[in-house]
């Protein structure tokens, strides 16, 4: 096997590997799609999938990260929600992921965020609002990293097809 044909391999791997960890809030899914992407211009010599592709979904990853993450941020600060309500929120995501998708992404981190929101002292009423706000805003940045993933995979595929 040729180095071209691994790295096509591992590219592959990490593109379809980054789709997959979206629905895990702490994985580097863009970054991982990204890499892939990456890996396969670098790999085949910038010929298929040249610099101003990969300019392009470098666009794309940075823009979501950084929306990602400013979203999340100013959401925090406006509801004063504690690192320990987030570390929950994600702490009961896990753990709701040995039962049921559910339980992934509604059950679990409301419920982990309320209880450990509770145990470092918070009031009850302080602490529903922040599962109330981790549930949306996990689900936003799923939906934001989710399109912004689909839209850097199917352009990539146009890419390697020669439509784009």
């Amino acid at each position: 096997m040729t180095i071209v044909a691994l790295s096509t391999i591992v590219s592959f791997i990490l593109i379809i590997g980054g789709l997959i960890a979206i629905i895990l809030p702490f994985a580097p899914s863009i970054p991982t799609v990204w890499l892939g992407i990456f890996l396969y211009a670098v790999s085949h010599g910038y010929v298929t999938v040249d610099q101003r592709f990969l300019m392009t979904v470098s666009i794309i990853a940075l823009s979501t990260i950084v929306l990602d993450y400013t979203l999340s941020r100013s959401g925090i600060k406006k509801l004063r929600a504690g690192g320990w309500g987030i570390f929950g929120a994600v702490l009961g995501g896990l753990f709701g992921m040995l039962f049921s998708p559910v339980a992934t992404y509604l059950v679990g981190p409301i419920i982990g965020a309320i209880v450990l929101e509770l145990l470092v002292g918070r009031d009850q009423v302080y602490s529903f609002k922040s599962g109330n706000y981790t549930i949306i805003a996990f689900m936003g940045g799923t939906v934001v990293k989710l399109v912004a993933s689909i839209a850097m995979i199917g352009l990539f595929i146009l890419r390697l097809r020669g439509n784009f």
